[in-house]
């Protein structure tokens, strides 16, 4: 027993049985960090596949809410704005999931009071250090801030594998300590007061509202200006969360080529793959695009919707597929 609480603290693979291949990373997967608090991943897996067992509220205290269902009732909320006010609220999402009271109100104008997904993030301990919380330079959402001896680790956890991670050192005054980037996209940050006039979008509508947007223009920005190439995101009238970005490639003397993309975030490939299959209707022709460190995972999850005529790939690979097709270079 002691052996296996200790392999808890450790990468999972040694406790697992054999397996041809876990596609949601349990491999090398950490339950805990080092204050012995659930990692940001394990919450997201555990509420994508819908774990159960009344136990685990004693060390997992957050909702046990399918993520399709908080998925869903995001943009059933937003369904009710106009087509305009939903694009707005969909690119909002991606550039201020986060901030001041003054600065949010301001950004989101007249949306502001239309929703009720921000908490204070006074309210959210693991973020904060010495008062202050640092906002990850991707996403703008707070930052897990877990302590390593007489220092803390920060890193958001959506953005680490691109590099977004820093180490923090206390300082000896009353204002914040020093933060060094470990990470190779570890630009500076600046410190957040964590008081009550700080907020942040609830973690369901981060994961599954922010991270999707930050994708879909991350693809706009780098498709952006491209010859031969008209996009339009969220291009429905009556329905604009049907997909998120309508890619044309009309290069004179060619057939035209069509992208519907929808951009999905997940943290299990395994439960968006069934989430996917259990819809009734799956737009045909579809392409759900992925972050890129999901790349290994695109095979496993192309098989379980192949047979609804729908493509998976990552953002890497649709930018080079849709460069291609307008013959610009790589």
């Amino acid at each position: 027993m002691k052996e296996f609480r200790q392999g808890l603290r450790s990468p999972l693979g040694p406790l697992l049985p054999p397996a041809s291949g876990r596609p949601d990373r349990f491999d090398s997967m950490e339950l805990f960090d080092a204050q012995g608090l659930a990692r940001d991943a394990v919450q997201d897996l555990c509420s994508e596949h819908l774990v159960p067992q009344a136990a685990l509220e004693q060390h997992w205290p957050w909702a046990r809410v399918r993520a399709e269902q908080e998925e869903q009732r995001l943009y059933g909320l937003m369904r009710r704005l106009s087509p305009e006010e939903y694009r707005r609220a969909r690119a909002l999402l991606g550039t201020h999931a986060a901030g001041s009271v003054r600065e949010l109100s301001r950004q989101w104008d007249r949306l502001w009071m239309r929703f009720d997904f921000f908490e204070s993030v006074a309210d959210w301990p693991w973020c904060q250090v010495d008062g202050w919380w640092y906002p990850c330079p991707v996403c703008r959402w707070p930052m897990r801030a877990v302590r390593s001896g007489p220092l803390f680790d920060v890193r958001c956890e959506a953005h680490a594998p691109r590099g977004v991670h820093y180490r923090y050192t206390p300082g000896k005054g009353p204002g914040p300590g020093e933060l060094t980037g470990t990470g190779k996209a570890a630009v500076p940050v600046t410190p957040l007061p964590a008081s009550s006039d700080h907020l942040g979008v609830k973690r369901h509508v981060w994961r599954y509202g922010t991270l999707p947007v930050l994708l879909e223009l991350q693809m706009r920005d780098e498709l952006k200006g491209l010859p031969f190439l008209e996009l339009e995101m969220w291009p429905g009238e009556q329905r604009p969360d049907e997909y998120d970005l309508h890619i044309t490639v009309a290069v004179p003397g060619k057939r035209a080529r069509h992208w519907r993309v929808d951009a999905k975030a997940w943290e299990s490939v395994v439960a968006l793959g069934k989430a996917l299959s259990d819809r009734p209707v799956l737009r045909k022709g579809l392409t759900i695009v992925l972050p890129d460190h999901q790349h290994s995972e695109r095979h496993f999850l192309a098989a379980q919707v192949r047979d609804r005529g729908v493509k998976v790939t990552t953002v890497s690979r649709l930018v080079k597929q849709v460069k291609a097709a307008c013959g610009a270079p790589r």
